[in-house]
């Protein structure tokens, strides 16, 4: 995703815990940060949001995040990292990581769950593979694959990222410690985003004040000289999560040439294309802050089946970014032709981790045009 998105899609991911103890104040209005240059308005909103959330907790700081992103283009860009930013707060407010997780909402790509994570691990001194097991349990109110699930899931593969300071392989081995394969494949997704988004952070730093320093060094795992790396040299095991981050990479170096993109996709071989194209589509929904038009437009760059698959990518991301299906659906309608069917199916997709209760899948998908309402449904219904 792309840093502009998120930078998203997606700043602050350092994982280093709130260093002393905050003192309640009242909070500047957030309309003083709103003049600001963008790395000390980021700073500003971070501060304004924490002094919200120590003293009127998360919940509250969501919302001001959202009143914020309503007035600010900037803000909305970068929501998903200051969201981030309330979650790793958030755990240190309430000590633990399952305490933290339970004020939380699926708001901004569900960053909230994500940052919990994060400052959980970076809580440890060590970590060890019987310190992530238990971390994400189903239980009676949350099931082996529901979306609350993938969100601890994911955000373990974030935190374990910035535990063992950027060393992929170091943190995919982690994953692997997890028992099953949807397990296992929710936390490589972590690994993947936070690898490309604390890049892309370092990149706007430099760009935005004009030198060289930040936060975290450039990482190994990117390269400007082969743009589908570290994809391109990984096990097979690691490749769908690896392709499914990796067009945020290629947008980066290619400077958002989203012509280009679908070109460096045509270059990956065999099923995982077709994951590029889709990566590509949730990027464009990124970049474009889910403008159904101007999605319709950068997906159409695409020939053929990229379209397709770009499309499908899009409507992926308008739902998860609430975790709602109702922007899927708006999507839908704004498209022509063949790619409708397509579009109305995904959403029946992406509504089984929303709503255990099919008839609530039943419910979203008979909000679409008539004639699509059955292609929703198959999916929907299918589990």
């Amino acid at each position: 995703m792309n840093c502009r998105r998120f930078g998203w899609m997606w700043l602050i991911v350092s994982g280093v815990l709130w260093a002393g103890v905050l003192h309640a104040e009242e909070p500047a209005l957030p309309g003083a940060c709103r003049p600001l240059s963008f790395e000390v308005k980021m700073r500003c909103y971070q501060g304004h949001l924490e002094t919200v959330l120590q003293l009127e907790g998360t919940e509250r700081a969501l919302t001001e995040l959202e009143q914020i992103t309503a007035q600010d283009p900037e803000a909305l860009r970068e929501a998903h990292p200051l969201v981030h930013h309330i979650g790793q707060r958030s755990f240190v407010r309430y000590g633990s990581a399952p305490q933290a997780m339970a004020h939380c909402r699926d708001v901004f790509w569900s960053g909230c769950y994500h940052g919990v994570l994060q400052a959980y691990l970076s809580s440890l001194t060590t970590v060890e593979p019987e310190h992530i097991l238990p971390v994400c349990p189903i239980s009676e109110t949350v099931s082996a694959y529901s979306f609350q699930r993938y969100n601890c899931l994911h955000g373990l593969g974030h935190g374990l990222t910035i535990q063992f300071r950027y060393d992929v392989l170091k943190s995919l081995a982690f994953c692997d410690a997890l028992p099953g394969s949807w397990d296992r494949e929710s936390c490589y997704g972590g690994v993947f985003m936070e690898n490309i988004v604390t890049f892309q952070q370092a990149r706007q730093t430099q760009v935005s004040t004009a030198h060289h320093h930040h936060e975290h060094a450039p990482t190994s795992f990117l390269n400007p000289q082969d743009l589908l790396y570290p994809c391109s040299v990984l096990a097979e095991k690691y490749l769908r999560a690896c392709y499914l981050m990796q067009t945020s990479t290629i947008l980066t170096f290619l400077n958002y040439d989203f012509a280009q993109a679908f070109a460096q996709c045509a270059r990956v071989e065999g099923e995982h294309q077709t994951t590029c194209y889709r990566s590509l589509g949730r990027d464009i929904s990124g970049y474009t802050l889910r403008d159904a038009a101007r999605v319709n437009e950068l997906c159409r760059l695409g020939q053929g089946d990229q379209i397709r698959q770009c499309f499908i990518g899009a409507v992926k991301d308008f739902i998860l970014t609430d975790a709602s299906p109702d922007p899927g659906l708006a999507l839908c309608r704004s498209l022509d032709g063949p790619f409708k069917k397509d579009c109305y199916a995904t959403v029946g997709e992406m509504s089984v981790p929303l709503f255990d209760d099919k008839d609530k899948r039943a419910q979203a998908c008979r909000k679409g045009e008539d004639e699509f309402v059955e292609a929703c449904l198959t999916n929907a219904t299918a589990f």
